[in-house]
């Protein structure tokens, strides 16, 4: 009978150890389950939605240094695409080629993957001599041979202040701007067009640019006027053919749950867009907030 005992008693010592490591297993893959469902949960309610490229109207002049905030965060996010516009003077200037300072950033820039590189060129709203557009153009265009180096060169064309009403003559402007620019060796490899009226243009004018900036203004005001459903609007629901610049932003550093929101949003509709918190000198200065605008437009 002791004997009976003791081999029972060791049977049951012997069960319970795996008992519990049963309970113990059983239990960690329901912890593991529920944490992976939260994570999936979390991650769906925090999906950024489509990626857009950031666009950077860079007017700052390039002394040593200037552009490091830019260099830093293409270096940073090196899948984000960005576009990015320089202004010599008001255009590419009146010589061959830019100045030292631009010819060294220039050609730094313009060979990075995940950059496009335009030229800023002025219209006055269709009513510059179109000659000039040309000159400024072929300007930009002939950067690579006149510098005696290939990459010194934008790859497209920033047509501001284009017309927002539309007219037969200005239609006519436009769509000869383009041709030139898609005709242009020097402008490559996509001799990309961008134009900017500042507001939302007539939809007929979508068609002759690449993209078009149509809205540059402040935050308040793309609320007041329900911004997101205008710019779907005006582009059919096409984000491909939208850029967005909204100035004068709440402060969103340290990942503001308010403008995480705003960027989300701004992204569904705008496949290209700059937000910034400042509300003066924004494109001839780095906000201290620049580098979190960046990180949750990389932000998936």
């Amino acid at each position: 009978m002791d004997l009976i005992k003791h081999v029972s008693g060791a049977l049951f010592k012997s069960r319970r150890p795996r008992i519990f490591l049963v309970l113990f297993v059983l239990g960690t893959l329901l912890a593991v389950v529920s944490a992976t469902a939260v994570v999936v949960s979390s991650k769906r309610q925090n999906n950024m939605g489509p990626t857009s490229t950031v666009f950077l109207p860079l007017y700052i002049y390039p002394v040593p240094g200037a552009w490091d905030p830019l260099d830093h965060v293409i270096n940073q996010y090196p899948s984000l695409g960005f576009t990015v516009v320089i202004n010599p003077d008001s255009g590419p200037g009146g010589g061959p080629t830019p100045d030292v300072n631009y010819t060294r950033e220039i050609t730094k820039l313009s060979i990075r993957r995940n950059v496009r590189l335009l030229g800023y060129v002025p219209t006055n709203y269709a009513n510059r001599d179109i000659s000039d557009v040309y000159q400024d153009i072929q300007t930009y265009a002939n950067w690579p041979t006149a510098g005696l180096n290939p990459t010194l060169a934008v790859h497209g064309i920033f047509f501001d202040e284009t017309p927002q009403q539309y007219d037969d003559a200005s239609m006519t402007y436009l769509r000869d701007l383009t041709r030139a620019v898609k005709r242009k060796g020097g402008l490559g490899p996509d001799n990309f067009v961008v134009h900017n009226p500042g507001a939302v243009p007539d939809s007929r004018y979508l068609e002759t640019a690449d993209s078009t900036v149509i809205l540059e203004d402040t935050y308040d005001t793309f609320l007041e006027r329900q911004g997101a459903d205008m710019l779907t609007n005006i582009s059919h629901g096409n984000r491909s053919q939208v850029c967005a610049i909204v100035h004068s932003a709440p402060n969103f550093q340290n990942n503001n749950n308010q403008m995480r929101e705003f960027i989300k949003q701004l992204r569904g509709v705008a496949n290209e867009m700059f937000v910034t918190d400042l509300s003066e000198n924004y494109y001839s200065s780095f906000s201290g907030a620049w580098g979190d605008f960046v990180a949750l437009m990389a932000a998936s």
